[in-house]
């Protein structure tokens, strides 16, 4: 027996499992598998196969091993030989390295080639309480054949142990929330995993899959995207991971090929040895291919028969279940599609009440959200949520798993709606994994680093002007052309990265742009003169003052050319792997330039710049993607963080990754928008809304419910999702601070409004001021009364205000809730009241022993709802501007500048009436101007219910 097995067999021994013995002495433990197998050891071979536990060779069998066991051990919650060290501690550690019986020097290497992680969080669940069913006995009975299977498929693609333990963890906190699929009541869950984009949420749902599967699920239903691309992509990565060789070739033809039989990773799909049931398990039956969706099966109906196996026993007994295969449907999320398949589930004999069923949705905050605003009585449903819910009305014990990077329209859903998705029952966010390039790696949140330190300096380059300008299309083209020759200098010397290399061009969504784009690409690459004296120089400059100081400066350990003359070399070969048009378009025209969508799954590489749109913009992966060309404008903060496909993992390369981004994008006739800051203030928003669930979930007693989730949501320059998806959002607070407040749905001859004006003018000091401000050239002369009142005084009479409406009130929740502090403290320590004194055709009203100007404000007889059209005029609000200090060089009268303090709200009120109006009070009017803060400048939603 070689070192490798007996180091194996003296591990197994120990076990990795909290229900095993865990670590104990090495050398006793080598001896006693040695006498396991009668086989001699003497103390030489034992110090050999110790040594071999640290080999610091990639790959190494036994540290490997090594690895798997240190890393389990240390992130076992509490196991009985732990003696109550904290998980992923140093204490931890030592008290396995004690068990072990090992010594300093051993200790301290292994802490130098295995360190331990010490900043693993704890997963986060958001969820009400559930049904005990997952426990330690279920896990032992069962034998998990698909999931350690898949576990080994991970190890062998490169996954480091810490991650496959990390997934392990966060899919066995998703499938315990499901229903026992044994259970004979009915229950149905909904729940919401929540990903980053580009993160591998695939991997997850795959391995919730290969677990739910072993515990007994049997009909397994993942919508994948809206694009037949994103589908098949699906679809490769469950068959080749989890589904495996056999299952896929014992369902072809005698004579025909299976669907892979050309696939260059075929090597790399998932081998059992044999068909999993000739060693008394189940198989899979999958009901759609490669490249293939789901079709109405006809006469092969029976594919998707339930029958069970044991007459008189329900189909989800555990001794059916052991014996019947789990089926496997990747559908896209096309209404079409589902109702063939409810069509053929309609057709079925069989009890589809008694079978144990998962609907997983990927991307489901796309085209599974109701964007219907009709009310209960009169729902219409639109098409593909209506499918969805249809669905899971035929299958009532399917569970829902939505899985989204971008969860805002998730839990904007109705959560009374029982039939729609709300996920009523959990929100799982997962982990950010291990060699995950995301948005703080982009972006430097708190202090800014020198130079390029600094993730934003490093990794950005901010564009403006017109494309062929020579700092945006030509450079981000040249960095395609430097990155690549970097990565082959790299691979020649060891280090293992992707073999694709690709660039994203992204400037619109339209098709005709994208037919532009893949001209000038082309057209630029022609004219780059990349074998000539300039473009060589060109290429020079820029790996000398961009690629080896981002490099040297991010600490990268990877190989780097001390000059250009080592990495020229390797220009021809970047040059003939590009090709002579080195770009291709995708996008949904059918008509894909350059033989279409590049296939990542096909044998050779793929060197190209991909121009294209939406396609590229949800759940499709380019791999290798290092250079991104990006200047599309969206509105929303979910679509734009979905465009970002720079996002993910970069092993080899993270280093080169470069951005390239609009920051003055026309956006309307007259104004630009900063592309670059719309990504930085989603990032933010991402993060916060993840530390809230984090925070809000460790510290609420009673814990944190799902439905309590969307004022957690937040947004500081673009709404988190669309206005359609977003018919339940009701706005609940805002950052007002700097910002003019009017709203003009108020009521004429209202005397609670007289009473409440003429009870704050008697509660606060007030006088008569004349003072005057330069409004460009001219000079306003403004008369006004003029007082000062409490914070406390402002907000109550805010609160009594009348509205002319039930919505008008609760449209100005929002500033209510500001100016109460329900953002935080808004920093104002008075209210400075105004009330400007106009010439007017209405006769004045005396108000508190004052007599006061009535406005004439015309009504917006537009809108037909009898508001008016505004209060304030650009002369009271530059006051008002002035006052708070906003405006230090605009010019005013010492009276006025006596008046002026940064931390003091303004209140602009107007008596008015409608022209013609007359008797009774007039109409009370007033705008509000609160002082600039260090609050975040976010906005809060919640959910009101549309079910009566």
């Amino acid at each position: 027996m070689d070192d490798n097995l007996l180091i194996e067999n003296a591990f197994r021994a120990m076990g990795d499992d909290e229900r095993e013995p865990g670590p104990q002495g090495i050398r006793a433990s080598l001896r006693q598998a040695a006498a396991r197998y009668h086989i001699t050891i003497d103390e030489q071979q034992i110090d050999r196969a110790q040594t071999a536990l640290l080999d610091e060779e990639p790959g190494a069998r036994s540290s490997l091993l090594l690895a798997r066991y240190l890393h389990r051990w240390d992130h076992l919650p509490a196991p009985a030989w732990a003696a109550g060290t904290p998980p992923n501690s140093l204490e931890r550690r030592t008290r396995i390295y004690d068990l072990l019986e090992v010594d300093a020097a051993f200790r301290s290497r292994c802490d130098a080639v295995i360190p331990p992680r010490l900043d693993v969080n704890e997963p986060v669940v958001i969820a009400d309480e559930h049904q005990e069913w997952l426990n330690p006995s279920v896990k032992k009975a069962c034998r998990f054949f698909y999931w350690n299977t898949y576990c080994n498929q991970l190890r062998g693609a490169g996954w480091p142990e810490t991650s496959i333990i990390e997934l392990d963890t966060i899919t066995d906190l998703i499938v315990e929330r499901l229903s026992d699929p044994t259970r004979r009541e009915i229950y149905r869950t909904k729940g919401l995993v929540v990903g980053y984009v580009q993160s591998g949420k695939t991997a997850n749902f795959t391995a919730v899959i290969a677990k739910a599967a072993d515990l007994g699920y049997r009909l397994f239903i993942v919508l994948a995207g809206t694009l037949d691309i994103l589908r098949n992509q699906t679809q490769r990565r469950i068959d080749k991971d989890l589904i495996g060789k056999e299952i896929i070739a014992s369902y072809v033809e005698e004579g025909a090929e299976h669907d892979y039989a050309h696939d260059a990773d075929w090597d790399s799909f998932v081998s059992h040895g044999c068909l999993p049931s000739e060693e008394g398990l189940f198989d899979w039956q999958r009901l759609t291919g490669s490249h293939e969706d789901y079709r109405r099966l006809g006469r092969g109906i029976e594919a998707l028969e339930f029958t069970t196996h044991i007459p008189g026993r329900r189909y989800n007994d555990p001794t059916n279940l052991a014996k019947v295969k789990a089926r496997l449907l990747v559908v896209k999320k096309h209404p079409l599609v589902l109702r063939k398949l409810a069509a053929d589930l309609r057709a079925l004999r069989g009890a589809l009440h008694q079978v144990p069923a998962i609907v997983i949705d990927d991307e489901s905050d796309q085209a599974s959200i109701d964007t219907s605003r009709t009310t209960d009585e009169n729902r219409q449903r639109t098409a593909t949520n209506r499918e969805i819910v249809a669905l899971l009305q035929q299958l009532p014990r399917a569970q829902y798993i939505g899985y989204t990077a971008t969860p805002f329209a998730n839990v904007f859903i109705n959560p009374d709606d029982e039939e729609d998705l709300f996920p009523k029952d959990y929100i799982i966010p997962l982990l950010r994994p291990q060699g995950y390039m995301g948005v703080r790696d982009f972006y430097d949140f708190g202090v800014q680093p020198e130079g390029y330190e600094s993730n934003e300096r490093a990794y950005i380059r901010r564009v403006v002007g017109n494309d062929e300008e020579p700092g945006n299309l030509l450079r981000a083209i040249d960095s395609f052309i430097v990155s690549g020759m970097i990565k082959l200098y790299r691979q020649d010397r060891g280090v293992r990265t992707t073999r694709h290399h690709t660039m994203l061009v992204h400037r619109s969504p339209r098709q005709a742009d994208h037919r532009d784009d893949y001209d000038l690409v082309v057209r630029l690459l022609e004219e780059a003169g990349y074998t000539s004296r300039q473009g060589r120089e060109r290429l020079q400059r820029l790996l000398e003052t961009d690629f080896l100081p981002v490099s040297h400066a991010k600490g990268a350990t990877l190989p780097l050319p001390g000059t250009y003359a080592d990495l020229h070399p390797y220009l021809g070969k970047v040059l003939d792997l590009i090709g002579s048009t080195g770009a291709c378009i995708v996008n949904g025209d059918g008509n894909h330039i350059d033989e279409g969508a590049p296939d990542f799954d096909a044998p050779g590489r793929v060197w190209r710049i991909v121009v294209g749109g939406t396609k590229l913009s949800r759940g499709y992966t380019v791999e290798g993607l290092t250079i991104s060309y990006y200047r599309r404008r969206v509105k929303t903060a979910d679509t734009l963080m979905q465009m970002g496909r720079w996002f993910g993992f970069r092993q080899g390369y993270r280093d080169l990754v470069r951005v390239f981004i609009g920051t003055q994008e026309p956006d309307g006739a007259r104004k630009t928008a900063d592309l670059n800051e719309a990504f930085r203030s989603i990032c933010m928003d991402e993060e916060e809304f993840r530390e809230d669930l984090r925070k809000y979930s460790q510290q609420r007693d009673p814990r944190l419910l799902p439905r309590e989730v969307p004022p957690l949501v937040a947004s500081r320059l673009l709404l988190p999702t669309a206005r359609n998806k977003m018919c339940n959002a009701r706005l609940v607070a805002l950052n007002f601070g700097g910002e003019f407040i009017e709203r003009t749905l108020v009521p004429h001859g209202d005397e609670k409004n007289a009473r409440l004006l003429e009870q704050m003018l008697e509660s606060c000091e007030t006088s008569s001021r004349r003072f005057w401000i330069k409004l460009g050239r001219a000079t306003r002369n403004i008369d006004a009364v003029v007082g000062t009142w409490t914070p406390a005084g402002v907000l109550r009479f805010l609160r009594e205000f009348q509205w002319s409406t039930p919505a008008a009130h609760g449209m100005f929740e929002p500033v209510l809730n500001f100016l109460g502090g329900k953002m935080g403290d808004p920093g104002i320590l008075q209210w400075r009241i105004i009330l400007p004194q106009v010439e007017s055709m209405h006769a004045p009203w005396t108000c508190a022993g004052q007599r006061l100007s009535v406005a004439e404000r015309a009504r917006d007889e537009f809108r037909g709802d009898g508001r008016y059209k505004a209060f304030s005029d650009p002369a009271h609000r530059a006051v008002a501007s002035k006052l708070i200090g906003a405006t230090p060089d605009q010019e005013a009268s010492p009276e006025l500048l006596e008046l002026m303090d940064p931390h003091q709200g303004v209140m602009l009120v107007y008596p008015c009436r409608a022209p013609g109006e007359k008797g009774g009070p007039p109409a009370i009017g007033f705008t509000l101007l609160p002082p600039a803060n260090l609050l975040p400048n976010r906005t809060k939603f919640t959910v009101t219910s549309t079910v009566s």
